[in-house]
């Protein structure tokens, strides 16, 4: 499987732009925004006015995707499809509708807050934003970028709009803080979104030429895991018949990170080893997909020809997608 990354529009704790994180990739110095991230928006105030924040996060980078890869008005939007992830989805207004339901008044429940705390509410208000209106889904597991190369390469989309989102929810966030497996993280939320295209264009950014991914079991981000991860990791690593100039992984300060790195200098001990959460910071259910981002930017700007890139979700799955200069 073979697709291309048209553009990208990021929001982070660190990066608001494709610029932004090719500054960081050269040492240039950032501000670490304290959650939650603050973002400004192109799309009009009233077209997204009772919409969650969940939903303005996941518009507002997909917006800036779509506006930077200029689709045409001539496109197809019947073949323009939409592919997102999150681990928890628009958590905000899971609380406040568990709230209002706890206190015994269900019947108060406001519509727009049950609405809109289902995960593919953000999938929906982008493609009424953007008027697309092909093959769409969120996933809360499993890889994004593949599914929508495979979407792609078997002519189901001519482009898909890929990628994820995790909204900071103060509640949920104070409680995951409390988790062994995630000490030393430093918790964040960000929107990742990506155009691919099945052909290449004078726009393309990067190809990504390949996936490896298998479940290691339980999430590292939620549980400890067992002693043969290290393993596992390699032989997911071990299926590509290349070696790339860098990898960038999952490494986000916890006990995890032993293993990746150890699995990653064991099959490819001459990359250099970049972790995007150190600048982004740990972003749960959108950290592959920010990692991505990350490593289309440094392809882009000539910093290197290949890049492998790494990530876990929050069911125990393992991805990993080659990106190649085009």
């Amino acid at each position: 499987m073979r697709a291309y990354i048209e553009s990208i529009g990021v929001i982070s704790r660190c990066a608001q732009s494709a610029d932004d994180l090719t500054r960081i990739l050269n040492g240039g110095g950032f501000e670490k925004a304290a959650l939650p991230v603050g973002f400004d928006s192109q799309i009009p105030p009233a077209k997204m006015r009772r919409n969650s924040r969940y939903n303005k996060l996941a518009c507002t980078a997909a917006d800036n995707a779509v506006r930077e890869a200029a689709v045409s008005d001539d496109l197809d939007r019947r073949r323009i499809g939409t592919i997102i992830s999150t681990g928890y989805g628009s958590s905000v207004y899971y609380t406040q509708f568990a709230d209002t339901v706890v206190k015994g008044v269900p019947g108060l429940c406001s519509p727009f807050v049950y609405s809109g705390m289902v995960p593919n509410a953000c999938v929906g208000q982008i493609c009424i934003l953007n008027g697309f209106k092909g093959v769409s889904t969120v996933l809360t597991g499993g890889d994004p970028l593949e599914y929508s190369s495979l979407l792609l390469t078997t002519n189901k989309a001519d482009m898909i709009l890929c990628g994820s989102v995790e909204e900071y929810n103060e509640a949920l966030y104070s409680g995951l803080g409390t988790l062994e497996a995630l000490n030393g993280a430093e918790l964040s939320e960000g929107a990742a979104m990506m155009m691919l295209t099945r052909e290449r264009t004078e726009k393309s950014l990067c190809a990504v030429t390949g996936f490896s991914s298998a479940l290691l079991g339980k999430s590292p981000l939620l549980h400890r895991l067992e002693s043969g991860a290290a393993d596992i990791i390699a032989g997911i690593l071990r299926r590509y018949d290349s070696t790339p100039d860098a990898v960038f992984n999952a490494v986000n300060g916890t006990y995890s990170d032993e293993a990746e790195t150890a699995a990653i200098k064991k099959v490819f001990p001459e990359a250099e080893l970049i972790s995007p959460k150190k600048w982004a910071g740990e972003t749960l259910g959108c950290g592959y997909a920010m990692n991505t981002v990350f490593a289309a930017a440094a392809i882009s700007s000539g910093k290197y020809g290949k890049v492998l890139v790494t990530g876990v979700d929050m069911i125990g799955n393992y991805c990993s997608a080659m990106i190649e200069r085009v």
